[in-house]
């Protein structure tokens, strides 16, 4: 870290503007001048009070990087890095062949956002490659964080409020200033385009502000070009797992700060695993839109006045939709992800399997994965599967009779404190012992599903009856619409995706076609694997579907309570339990149709009598015949005062 450092910069000026400078260019910009006038025409307020208060935002705000504290950040993160036992994979190929083609435009760094440590792994991965420090977006949780906020601040990170929401002026000092890091900064820009960590370990919709407010120099011709760059962070083992699994229970978060982390160093001394950090193709923005529309209204007034169009706007969201699929497609599949998913298969069917079967079913699963299109690194199964299992010692075992188990999570006490402040149903203990490992395991089987579920939901379809290809892609799309929250994808491509499903299934021997018509075969490994991939997302939907018909209409706070409450009482899938899956089976059945959803102080659902109904029946016709034993009946489930006297 204490090396001489020459980094290449995405754009090449002949007296790059420091931090300082940069908050200069926003401040006297002719953009805040003009929202200046005009809320002090509309408040009454003085200019000069206006000004200052522009200040006082961008003080909150910007960066300030230093590069003595960049070096010191470099050594923490490294010894972090060792005390973790973590090693960090990068597809460097990629990393030097990006770094040869900057020079010319902005560079927007685009990762998926799994856990904090995503803050650091691309700043750090740039110092290493010699590559200028990203300016990163970050929250404003992190701000108020003792050294720690003003550490980031220094190592290039750009603070943000949740909502722009009731301060225009605010609004107006962040959208400059990102458009000021994007066109006139010497730097790459990097946030993340789903605008929160995804607790699921799946990819979120993604949310536009950011990527509008960076785009906008494009479309106002300040720039010829922008350059994306999807980027997936994998991990063996994500340090949030535990926080994740109570979360995803509605046990709220813990508020982020200083001693929090002071506190939670030693809970990292332990084996992580690896990081893998897969750098996607560029994207010229010039290139993916095409040629810009033509002379409009927006381009008669000056350039810093410009605003983003509905069309524009519309471009925006097709594009950032494209990058989301792109960090998919860019998905490392670790050994963690293979092990997962064939515990929880071995958890669904409640049959254990030895160390010689777990190997011949990994290697199989790998063969599936890659023709599905995936990227698996593991190769070497059995020195690998020995490592991860030493990494989530916690979560999985191999016991006495050379059996892959699950251990079972401790006893716990819910204090009344943080049960007065559960976001859903108040949940036995029990069940929430059942439920966090079978939802951690989850957490890990989540990454590959995007590559599983169209097979899947095509096999499910036509497991029911034969069919001709036109009715089957027809309920296909429709139930993947109703998916379409918990699975992203884009819909442009979905007949594609299902042609290749068709195909993928033919070929595996689990449907086949004559005439035209689709039928299934004799049940295959291959069906038992689809159906326990689709398991907990198509309860959640159908028990959804089953309480708002029941109740009409309803707040979404309450939805969430209730659909709890239903299914601990159900033989289900745990993960069923997810106020995040519930919430977002709600909001599928709402883009369908079967749901109205209302925004006004608190989110209503109302019922569509026919379309809930219609969407009832194609889910509950696909789900497959299985109840789940989760308790301590289930072979697979390893008690953890078991393994306490053992040991």
């Amino acid at each position: 870290m204490s090396r001489s450092w020459e980094p290449t910069k995405t754009l090449n000026f002949d007296k790059p503007y420091s931090p300082q400078e940069l908050k200069n260019v926003v401040a006297n910009s002719v953009y805040i001048d003009a929202i200046i006038e005009a809320e002090s025409n509309e408040s009454g307020v003085s200019k000069e009070k206006l000004k200052k208060e522009i200040w006082e935002y961008l003080d909150e705000m910007a960066m300030d990087k230093k590069m003595h504290v960049v070096r010191w950040m470099g050594v923490v993160f490294l010894k972090i890095c060792f005390m973790m036992k973590i090693g960090v994979f990068v597809n460097e190929a990629a990393v030097l062949k990006l770094k040869s083609t900057m020079g010319m435009n902005p560079v927007l760094f685009l990762p998926t956002h799994r856990s904090y440590a995503d803050f650091c792994l691309m700043t750090y991965l740039c110092y290493h490659y010699d590559i200028d420090l990203p300016a990163v977006a970050a929250g404003m949780d992190f701000a108020s964080m003792a050294v720690v906020g003003q550490s980031m601040r220094e190592t290039g990170a750009f603070y943000i409020r949740r909502t722009l929401a009731g301060a225009p002026l605010y609004a107006a000092a962040l959208r400059r200033y990102v458009r000021a890091l994007v066109a006139s900064y010497h730097a790459p820009v990097e946030f993340f385009l789903e605008g929160t960590r995804s607790r699921s370990n799946k990819s979120l919709p993604p949310k536009y502000g950011m990527l509008s407010m960076s785009l906008a120099p494009y479309f106002s011709r300040e720039c010829t070009d922008v350059t994306l760059v999807p980027v997936n962070i994998s991990y063996d083992r994500i340090m949030e797992q535990k926080l994740f699994a109570y979360e995803h229970l509605g046990v709220p978060k813990p508020k982020e700060s200083t001693g929090g982390l002071i506190k939670s160093l030693h809970k990292l001394n332990d084996h992580y695993g690896n990081i893998y950090v897969n750098v996607g193709d560029p994207i010229s923005l010039k290139e993916y839109l095409g040629d810009q529309d033509g002379l409009t209204k927006e381009m008669l007034k000056p350039t810093e006045l410009q605003q983003i169009t509905k069309e524009q706007m519309i471009k925006i969201q097709h594009v950032a939709n494209y990058v989301i699929t792109q960090q998919q497609k860019c998905t490392v599949v670790t050994i963690s992800n293979l092990v997962a998913v064939v515990l929880m298969e071995s958890l669904v069917r409640n049959e254990p399997l030895e160390l010689t079967q777990v190997l011949v079913k990994l290697d199989w699963l790998i063969q599936v994965l890659r023709d599905l299109g995936a990227t698996v690194f593991e190769n070497d199964l059995k020195p690998n599967l020995e490592r991860i299992l030493v990494v989530h010692k916690n979560l999985m075992r191999i016991d006495r009779d050379k059996k892959l188990k699950l251990v079972s999570s401790a006893m716990m006490d819910v204090s009344p404190d943080v049960q007065n402040k559960m976001k859903g149903h108040l949940l036995k203990a029990e069940t929430m012992v059942n439920a966090l490992p079978i939802i951690e395991l989850q957490l890990y089987m989540n990454p590959v599903l995007h590559y599983l579920l169209p097979p899947a939901l095509v096999y499910l379809l036509v497991r029911r009856r034969p069919l001709y290809k036109e009715e089957l892609l027809a309920e296909y799309l429709q139930i993947r619409r109703l998916l379409k929250y918990e699975f992203f994808y884009m819909e442009e491509s979905e007949e594609r995706v299902f042609s290749s499903s068709v195909q993928f299934l033919v070929k595996g021997g689990a449907l086949c076609e004559g005439a035209g018509l689709l039928e299934a075969t004799a049940p295959t490994a291959l069906g038992d694997l689809l159906q326990s991939a689709t398991l907990s997302s198509l309860h959640t939907m159908r028990i959804c579907a089953e309480h708002m018909m029941k109740v009409g209409k309803c707040l979404e706070s309450q939805a969430l309570k209730h659909v709890q409450a239903v299914v601990e009482e159900s033989q289900v899938h745990p993960y069923c339990l997810s106020l995040d899956a519930i919430g977002r089976c709600l909001r599928g059945l709402a883009e369908e149709g079967a749901l109205i959803r209302s925004r006004g102080k608190q989110v209503t659902y109302e019922v569509v009598g026919h379309k809930m109904e219609e969407c009832h029946r194609l889910v509950t016709s696909v789900l497959p015949n299985i109840n789940i034993e989760c308790g301590t009946n289930n072979s697979v489930i390893l008690n953890q005062e078991t393994l306490k006297s053992k040991l």
